[in-house]
């Protein structure tokens, strides 16, 4: 995250919704940049915050709407990506170039930087306008791209860049809490005796089966949530997996995971798993019990039991069965 500090030497002026009012016309200041003399927008905790009307047809205005709340998904172990909206409304009486708009972010979890995307563009295949007229508003979706494996409140910093006018380089425009929750079956667990260590495991919900397919794709993730490295003890991962209506499980023999001698602070590991007990090649209903084995010195192995998985084997892809907030 070094190379995105520079983008927040600009000063937050409202930690709610932030609105910046350029001149669209305004002369350059001897440094060379554009000089804003348009108002703030005033603060308020309900978002947007509104324009001053001397504001209305001069200066741009840029505003960021984000969610509140992120749901955990067990398919990529950590929050799915929420939808960021940016705003541009062009009170000015010139087009405004917003080609090439992107934003850029930052998110932290108990002062702990989790890594985000440099910069976020449109959609691949996404349709927006490069020019907008004088009045005209529009809305760009961005994705909040950013490793969220954990549950818990995030402050995110949004800064956004655009065109070839003021905002060029990027500018802060939004800092929000976020949080992240989960179902207690599939959020991370705590590693015993290993402080700010957390494990995960996650699979998609549903898994085509079929004649030959043998395996199913698990994911494993480790995760520091400190501000130091900690060092990472030799792992292994045990499997249990039950098919509903069967009472007797099937274990595959404990994997040796590659993890790394030392993970960073806010870093996460991730790692596939291939269970091959899983019976693909039975359609049904699986609950797949996963528990982390660590050594323990001459007092042999401990382990912390990461929770159950429920996954749906299907051969029909219209089949699929939907995820439940059971």
């Amino acid at each position: 995250m070094s190379n995105q500090r520079g983008l927040w030497g600009h000063r937050l002026v409202d930690s709610v919704c932030l609105a910046f009012l350029v001149a669209s016309c305004a002369p350059a200041s001897p440094a060379g940049r554009a000089s804003p003399t348009a108002a703030v927008a005033p603060a308020s905790t309900a978002a947007p915050a509104s324009v001053t009307n001397a504001a209305r047809d001069v200066g741009i205005e840029v505003e960021v709407r984000a969610p509140l709340r992120a749901r955990y998904d067990p398919s990529v172990v950590g929050a799915a990506k929420p939808s960021l909206g940016v705003v541009v409304t062009n009170h000015s009486v010139q087009p405004l170039d917003v080609s090439d708009l992107r934003v850029h972010l930052e998110a932290t979890r108990e002062g702990v930087t989790f890594r985000c995307a440099n910069e976020v563009g449109a959609p691949f295949g996404g349709r927006e306008p490069t020019t907008l007229a004088p009045g005209a508003s529009s809305v760009f979706d961005r994705a909040l791209d950013c490793a969220l494996p954990l549950v818990g409140a995030y402050s995110v910093r949004v800064a956004v860049s655009f065109g070839k006018g003021p905002f060029r380089p990027p500018r802060d425009v939004r800092a929000f809490r976020l949080t992240v929750t989960a179902l207690p079956n599939v959020e991370p667990r705590a590693i015993d005796g290993l402080p700010g260590l957390w494990a995960a495991m996650g699979s998609s919900h549903n898994l085509a089966g079929g004649v030959g397919r043998g395996y199913g794709r698990t994911l494993l993730t480790i995760v520091n949530s400190t501000r130091e490295p900690i060092a990472v003890p030799p792992m292994r991962l045990a499997l249990r997996v039950y098919r509903v209506g069967n009472p007797v499980p099937c274990e595959d023999q404990p994997l040796v995971l590659g993890t790394p001698p030392v993970l960073a602070p806010g870093d996460a590991y991730y790692e596939p798993i291939e269970v091959s007990c899983l019976g693909l090649a039975v359609p049904g209903t699986y609950d797949v019990a996963a528990r982390l084995v660590l050594p323990r010195g001459g007092e042999g192995d401990r382990e912390i039991a990461l929770g159950r998985l429920r996954v749906y084997v299907v051969t029909d892809p219209t089949l699929l069965i939907p995820p439940t907030s059971e």
